[in-house]
């Protein structure tokens, strides 16, 4: 499947990263729970090498060994690291959330997320369709969904064809939160704008690209994935997903919750300009974009990145920077779509701290180094399939 980048002035294929820093409006809806207030985070620490991670909805955010959830630090520089780093040129990290909350305003940037229990929801049709005459790739070859035909059990169709689930629908809540804010322009105009979703009752993340209401009921979505969070099952070789790279977005988000408890626990996510991204992905990644070259010195979609061990983070930082830049040491940073360059994203929300956005964003890409999974990837047990980390 193909898919627009989100590069400002630029149409091009894959997805997202076209953020930046929003105005503070209270409260804190970063994260819904069926049109909830997102309460904390329920972390814990893991004793097994990976980490727990997060916890939202009663649902652990993939396993422990999951390599999202696996720290990285010790692993070797990869050998075309110079090349990678010279790719992305001289320019600092950009944080790509906001703090405004109001999904009405120009200002609500970053990636919101909510959390239905699909036993009790009533499920909501969906047609993979938009009016956008770019949108002219079949997103169905490539899409999970279920059909009403299934009732309560819910039972999922993969891929989501037409002769298989002829009436679709989905767990989406009553009023969502979507990136970018609920459209209802009928022309559909160009954008990213994820709706993620986690089922609280089967702990499947469903993860929906260009999502506007439809006039008539319902939603036009242009592809839909889900994962098992309990699963450390990769997408189908070839397969994209609401992200370029085939990988789940939410796992990779960078939440203000976590950051303001003060320890990240997994690893984030980053785009750069398509045209920057090798015409290949390497595991964990699972999907490629085509706007680049099979240059060496690009960064093949999937690629990690890590701030080096040599940085020092600043003790005069506030406790969500230390945080985020301490997870960017220890866990790296997923190249997973094309957008712009150097963007990290993550959740909108009035928590975000104002000098949380200078701090971070003064890491210049110097500070960073590609990682080498070689060494995981050579374990006894390793499938290329899964995301599993064999125990050494």
């Amino acid at each position: 499947m193909r898919r627009r980048s989100c590069i400002v002035g630029i149409a091009l294929f894959a997805a997202s990263g076209c953020g930046s820093k929003g105005s503070k409006t209270p409260p804190d809806t970063s994260g819904r729970t069926d049109g909830a207030a997102q309460p904390a985070a329920d972390d814990a620490k893991g004793a097994t090498g990976g980490s727990l991670g997060t916890v939202l909805g009663s649902c652990q955010i993939l396993p422990s060994n999951h390599i999202f959830n696996t720290p990285i630090d010790n692993l070797p520089v990869h050998g075309s690291s110079a090349a990678f780093i010279n790719t992305l040129g001289n320019r600092n990290i950009h944080l790509d959330l906001g703090t405004s909350t109001d999904m009405a305003s120009a200002e609500y940037y970053g990636i919101p997320y909510n959390i239905a229990k699909g036993n009790s929801l009533t499920w909501t049709r969906v047609s993979y369709s938009s009016t956008d005459p770019d949108m002219s790739w079949d997103p169905l070859s490539e899409s999970d969904c279920v059909d009403q035909s299934s009732g309560a059990t819910h039972t999922l169709v993969s891929p989501c064809l037409a002769s298989k689930a002829p009436k679709p629908w989905l767990p989406i809540p009553t009023a969502p939160l979507v990136e970018g804010g609920i459209i209802t322009d009928p022309a559909q105009p160009y954008g990213d704008h994820h709706m993620l979703i986690i089922d609280s009752d089967t702990c499947r993340l469903w993860e929906l690209y260009h999502c506007y209401p439809n006039t008539a009921g319902g939603w036009d979505i242009f592809g839909s994935s889900v994962f098992d969070l309990n699963s450390n099952a990769l997408r189908p070789a070839d397969w994209t997903s609401a992200d370029a790279a085939g990988f789940p977005i939410l796992p990779l988000l960078l939440r203000e919750k976590e950051a303001s408890a003060g320890e990240i626990r997994h690893a984030l996510r980053f785009t750069i300009s398509s045209s920057s991204i090798r015409n290949q992905y390497v595991w964990p990644a699972r999907h490629l974009t085509s706007n680049g070259t099979m240059s060496a010195n690009l960064p093949p979609m999937g690629q990690l990145f890590r701030i080096k061990a040599s940085y020092q983070i600043p003790s005069s930082y506030n406790t969500q920077s230390r945080a985020i830049l301490q997870a960017l040491k220890t866990y790296g940073m997923y190249l997973a779509d094309g957008g712009s360059n150097m963007y990290i994203q993550g959740d909108p929300s009035a928590g975000w701290q104002d000098n949380t956005f200078s701090q971070v964003q003064s890491v210049g890409s110097s500070q960073f180094e590609a990682v080498d999974l070689a060494p995981i990837m050579n374990r006894a047990g390793f499938d290329t399939n899964s995301a599993a980390v064999p125990a050494p």
